[in-house]
């Protein structure tokens, strides 16, 4: 009762404080989050959305740059403290002012969330503890120089201590922890089908037209975009490339698209001697894993047209990789170039590493998270069967695949991987998995590269920016060249559209905000 009594008094101030002329926007998203916990899975469907309820201490920008968040500033006080200033005017949606004791909450409850099928926690491992100076300073303690702070404080959400230490992510998702510090407010949510929101009376940025927003997921990516032609949706993200040519003839229809900080990549299974989906010509499991074998790996990058898939599979809406990030962002190595399409030499690779005749392996991937991602990795497999290596797909949904790739169900995997730094997307994807140290945590193959490895501890320490980014360069040749960790694809586009005068400002890494949504 005291919960429904006040959201009914925050629902009529915030009814109060809306403009006369404000409107309801509703959304059409591909995928809904998988919990209203903004501490419990980091990924992309879940952390946008979830943006609209909860505000981190840093905010980045459309192209990924650093702004004032929470934070009006920070600075770094000495090679292991970094501070940080809050805005004397944020609050939260009960009224009350964020302060340095919410942070400090926030960040120790990362680490003892239980059951992340993605966790957090990267992000708070350099941590060594956290002072609160004042309400509004509070000061951030690493164990050695670690220059990443500000990055992996524009991942972490604030929420307020006052919700105590047994708030759960049941609590979350059954409406029990109502008070949030972004620039909405939960009214419901309904799991796979809609979020309603409202405005936070106390929200101190930049006041939305909107008075309500209602988010509705719909998976299917026709009926995505058959809800924005027929006027149940007003803008939707991850148009189908299917229609995206229809779409940008459509006169009624505003269409953006931006390059995405994200990257396709195949991962390979090179931990263990028996893996599940590995079997020989005649169809027997394996008792040695091919793919432990550099050359196996290459061979299977080798014999991927990426310009074919881009030009064919993707309507032109993505560009071939060749680092972990697109062209522009700091620590990318200039040595390296998209792997070639070369059948032949993948066929010579398998000779040499023994397997002339091939063998079989189950390609597991997506088939309602990415664009096309089911046809991605249906093109992969008749191009891997062309050099003998006779390939299944097997497709799941996004709700399903992830839970079982965290478990190491499959021998490899297609999948995409997005972040704003290369610091975050070695650490997350490319290092060897170590629970302890918070590493690896999108590395659901346990693939391993560990000269590289030790290069990017060494940059996760050096505060001196150009010999930072050469030891991140160093790495990533390492681990994606010479060793193969993974095999990487391309960078799809974010793409997204609008009707009825709308037009939605794009971030590349796919953020799909109220906020951004806007009359021309």
């Amino acid at each position: 009762m005291r919960i429904r009594s006040w959201l009914a008094a925050t629902l009529l101030a915030s009814a109060l404080a809306a403009p006369a002329s404000a409107e309801t926007l509703t959304m059409g998203i591909k995928l809904g989050p998988s919990s209203m916990d903004p501490h419990f899975r980091y990924a992309g469907e879940t952390d946008n959305t979830l943006e609209h309820l909860y505000w981190r201490l840093i905010r980045e920008s459309p192209t990924k740059g650093m702004e004032p968040g929470l934070a009006a500033s920070w600075r770094l006080v000495d090679p292991l403290t970094w501070e940080f200033s809050l805005r004397p005017e944020a609050k939260f949606s009960d009224g009350s002012p964020v302060t340095a004791d919410d942070v400090a909450f926030s960040l120790a409850r990362v680490p003892r969330i239980e059951g992340s099928p993605g966790s957090y926690v990267i992000f708070t491992r350099a941590i060594a503890g956290v002072d609160v100076v004042d309400p509004r300073t509070v000061r951030i303690r690493t164990r050695e120089p670690y220059p990443f702070v500000p990055v992996d404080m524009a991942r972490i959400f604030i929420v307020p201590k006052s919700l105590g230490e047994g708030i759960r992510t049941a609590d979350f998702n059954a409406a029990r922890a109502p008070v949030f510090s972004g620039p909405w407010m939960l009214e419901s949510w309904r799991p796979g089908e809609v979020m309603e929101l409202v405005p936070n009376p106390h929200w101190w940025g930049e006041r939305s037209p909107w008075t309500r927003v209602s988010i509705r997921t719909i998976s299917n990516d026709t009926a995505r975009t058959a809800a924005l032609l027929s006027g149940a949706v007003q803008a939707i993200d991850e148009v189908s490339l299917t229609d995206l040519g229809r779409l940008r003839t459509d006169t009624r229809v505003s269409v953006t698209q931006i390059a995405g900080s994200r990257v396709m990549y195949v991962a390979m299974d090179m931990d263990r001697d028996v893996s599940p989906h590995l079997r020989d010509r005649a169809g027997a499991p394996m008792t040695t894993n091919p793919l432990k074998d550099v050359r196996v790996r290459r061979a299977l990058s080798h014999a991927i047209n990426r310009e074919l898939l881009v030009e064919r599979v993707l309507e032109g809406a993505a560009t071939p990789a060749a680092n972990l990030l697109p062209d522009g962002a700091p620590g990318l190595s200039p040595n390296l170039r998209p792997v070639a399409f070369d059948p032949d030499r993948a066929r010579t690779l398998l000779a040499e590493a023994g397997y002339r005749d091939g063998f079989r392996l189950t390609l597991h991937a997506t088939n309602d998270r990415y664009p096309n991602d089911d046809k991605v990795a249906q093109a992969i497999a008749q191009m891997w069967a062309r050099i003998g290596i006779q390939t299944e797909v097997a497709l799941l949904p996004n709700a399903a695949f992830f839970p079982a790739a965290s478990r190491q169900e499959f021998s490899v995997m297609a999948a995409q991987y997005g972040t704003s730094d290369i610091s975050t997307m070695y650490r997350a994807l490319v290092h060897t998995y170590d629970r302890a140290a918070g590493l690896g945590s999108a590395n659901r193959t346990r693939h391993s590269s560990p000269d590289a490895d030790a290069l990017v501890r060494q940059a996760l320490t050096e505060m001196d920016e150009e010999k930072r980014n050469a030891l991140f360069a160093r790495a990533s040749e390492i681990a994606l060249d010479r060793d193969m960790a993974i095999i990487l694809g391309y960078y799809p586009s974010y793409i997204f559209a609008a009707t009825g005068g709308l037009s939605v400002t794009p971030y590349n890494d796919g953020r799909f905000l109220a906020h951004a949504i806007r009359k021309k």
